[in-house]
């Protein structure tokens, strides 16, 4: 971890005597080279706003959100100017006693987020090291707007992703899934770590999403897979379930939890998913297939 980067999430709090506010942004800098980089919210995306303050007219918060969006490019684009490539790991090598920068070095940061009487706001900061500026804005995006992370990590799963990645990259077809941080609406809406989507698709056609159901009690099998039944359920509902959905399953050894853990099986097929065995290639590469045609498309 080469680089320090402070950030802040970006807050939208119309009625300041309320203290009621939505994160709508994140904002970084690199403590040494001054490369400033942030990422906001669509202006479109507004049904999360009108949730939390019904009564508010809307051209108040997108007129907002697009002189912010101004403002932020402005800067960003007259300081790193004079930044040195902070994007890159290795141009930079703060050692741990650079964390404690000097004040010179966090006068952009300060400045920028000092506290204003504002419609928008900068709250929550923090410093995070990282070999990559704008993969660690992308994880705070994440994290602060759009709610990551949140339950604990399941490292098994994350090791599932890994596998899977690998088995895709070697049947080339690892070039055309990627992550899917937001399947669904404003209002409701899922991360899943494969997807394929279309050219001019808002909506992925096939999802790939490692399920670990090998828990150790049957009550934590059903917990797990009741809560992946429960947010298919609500993606059919809102006509944002994907065409192709296939969970590949990590199942249990112990009989009773293995009896759970097929009962989940079950209802997730009810619902019109597919299951697969985590170590069933065949079916995996069968479903993860593009029709060839397709696939030279999406090259061209």
């Amino acid at each position: 971890m080469n680089l320090v980067v402070n950030f802040a999430a970006i807050g939208f709090r119309p009625y300041r005597e309320l203290g009621e506010f939505v994160n709508i942004g994140i904002v970084a800098v690199e403590a040494r080279s001054r490369y400033l980089t942030y990422r906001l919210i669509s202006p479109q995306k507004t049904k999360r706003i009108t949730a939390c303050f019904p009564e508010l007219e809307l051209a108040i918060y997108k007129d907002g959100i697009r002189r912010l969006e101004n403002e932020l490019s402005a800067l960003s684009i007259e300081t790193n100017l004079w930044a040195d490539d902070a994007r890159q790991a290795g141009k930079n090598h703060p050692a741990q006693s650079d964390l404690f920068v000097a004040m010179g070095d966090m006068d952009l940061f300060r400045q920028l987020t000092a506290t204003r009487s504002s419609t928008f706001f900068y709250g929550s900061r923090g410093t995070r090291l990282t070999d990559d500026v704008d993969q660690c804005l992308d994880d705070l995006y994440k994290r602060y707007v759009e709610h990551w992370n949140l339950t604990p990590v399941d490292y098994e799963e994350k090791k599932l992703t890994r596998d899977l990645r690998k088995l895709l990259h070697a049947n080339r077809l690892d070039r055309l899934y990627r992550e899917a941080p937001w399947v669904g609406t404003d209002v409701y809406h899922v991360g899943v770590p494969l997807a394929f989507t279309p050219k001019g698709s808002e909506l992925p056609e096939k999802v790939i999403k490692p399920l670990n159901l090998a828990q150790s009690t049957p009550t934590r099998v059903y917990t797990r897979g009741d809560e992946w039944i429960s947010k298919i359920r609500r993606l059919q509902r809102i006509k944002s379930l994907p065409e192709g959905f296939l969970f590949v399953v990590k199942k249990p050894e112990d009989q009773e939890c293995l009896e759970a853990a097929n009962e989940i099986c079950e209802g997730l097929e009810q619902l019109g998913v597919q299951v697969a065995a985590f170590d069933d290639e065949k079916a995996i590469l069968e479903f993860a297939r593009i029709e060839e045609q397709r696939e030279l498309k999406l090259t061209s």
